[in-house]
């Protein structure tokens, strides 16, 4: 029975579920069903969906100020949890896997992010999208329609295979593949249209990616660069300079307006986390704000932004032959590029934090400006070879390194005595 409390008032609501008492822990409100019960992950699953729907229908209540009453939710928990069973629906009318892509992607269109109150980017129902087109081509390729109760141990062993042999996905995209699906039927579980949990076993798996970064020698080798006579370039250039020296996403970065400027420093709020970021500016920051006198040229989109960077880059002239490894198609092959062809616009946010740790600034006062909550996400962007590494080991050392050694004192061995043997 869901027991529920508010306001002096209180529902009793029969969960549908039944358990045996020796299987039951009345101490536990978030998972309730034991270890010892067969059924536990489904029974927990569900009374926690059941719980959801509660929280959901009071936040809408009180966002409509309206008081919940016993009975207005056991009239909403009833029109979700006792809809009529799947075989007595229509076909045509019952919401499959495929046709609830496109529920969550145009949900994703108006949807609000819950931590921050922001709408989630543009780029969210791309990706979506994109998922959602990679499971249509895998069921050509299968020759078959997989619904909510075909995702089982044999769904995810194809669906891998063909992602790894087929479509020759490297580690990463198809682990964020996974990840997008498992996201989406548990979307789909909450409102009602699954009851399959095998889903709770997709595990999307993810490498360390090789990233480069530039130096602060390349940094000014960039800032040098003339390129009056072709304003595009131009732009692009200055913009990334802009990240590189302040450690903004590419949508933060860009979107820098004259009032976030208050003497030497920039105050911005990050859109993707929805907190607000003190910076203070460098010399070229701010020698490129006064250029545009603090209102930045406006960026064009991401995808032509890292092409004309790459143009800049190569003005450049940074040719240093850089080798990535990664495992595609289930094989660990090594490619060569010229680091030119690697420079996008999130290397601005890791050249920031990979100068600034080479500096000796510790990892706390970085994290407060690129937003990372731990630091093991952060050490992520950390990018310096174990020569970098020994020298701002041996910076930190200094102190060290002037205190003069003290003259060793020899300790003299002690005498040994030579054994007497006995006379009778």
């Amino acid at each position: 029975m869901i027991n529920y409390c508010f306001n002096g008032q209180r529902l009793r609501y029969y969960s549908g579920l039944r358990i045996h008492e020796d299987q039951f822990s009345a101490k536990s409100t978030s998972a309730p069903a034991k270890t010892n019960c067969t059924d536990r992950i489904f029974i927990n699953t569900r009374l926690s969906i059941i719980r959801n729907h509660i929280f959901d229908f009071e936040n809408m209540a009180l966002a409509g100020k309206e008081i919940p009453t016993p009975e207005l939710i056991k009239n909403y928990l009833d029109s979700i949890l006792k809809a009529r069973p799947i075989e007595d629906i229509d076909p045509l009318e019952r919401v499959t896997l495929v046709k609830y892509f496109d529920i969550f992607i145009e949900d994703c269109k108006i949807r609000t992010n819950e931590k921050t109150g922001r709408k989630l980017s543009k780029a969210m129902p791309v990706k979506y999208t994109n998922v959602k087109n990679l499971f249509n081509d895998f069921c050509t390729h299968e020759g078959r329609k997989y619904d909510f109760e075909d995702i089982d141990q044999y769904f995810y062993k194809r669906f891998v295979s063909y992602m790894l042999k087929e479509k020759k996905y490297s580690v990463n995209t198809y682990g964020r593949a996974l990840k997008f699906l498992k996201t989406l039927i548990s979307s789909a579980t909450k409102a009602g249209y699954n009851t399959n949990l095998y889903y709770l076993n997709i595990k999307g798996v993810q490498e360390a990616s090789e990233s480069i970064y530039l130096n602060e020698a390349e940094l000014q080798q960039l800032y040098k660069l003339d390129f009056s006579t072709r304003p595009t370039l131009d732009r692009v250039r200055d913009l990334f300079l802009i990240g590189c020296n302040t450690g903004l996403r590419f949508s933060d970065y860009t979107t820098i307006q004259p009032d976030d400027i208050q003497g030497d420093r920039l105050r911005v709020i990050a859109q993707k986390t929805n907190k607000k970021v003190i910076i203070p500016l460098s010399p070229i920051a701010k020698a490129i704000l006064e250029k545009y006198k603090f209102q930045l040229p406006k960026a064009i989109s991401n995808q032509k932004f890292n092409g004309r960077l790459k143009e800049v880059a190569k003005e450049a002239e940074f040719f240093e032959n850089v080798v990535t490894h990664m495992a595609k198609a289930g094989k660990q092959e090594a490619t060569k590029h010229q680091k030119y062809e690697l420079v996008t616009s999130h290397v601005a946010r890791r050249s920031f934090a990979t100068n600034a740790y080479k500096h000796g600034v510790d990892t706390l006062s970085i994290m407060a400006i690129t937003g990372h909550s731990t630091e093991a996400e952060f050490l992520k962007y950390i990018k310096v070879t174990g020569e970098e590494k020994a020298d701002k080991f041996e910076k930190s050392m200094k102190w060290n390194q002037k205190q003069k050694p003290k003259a060793v004192r020899k300790i003299k061995a002690p005498v040994k005595q030579k054994k007497t043997k006995a006379i009778e």
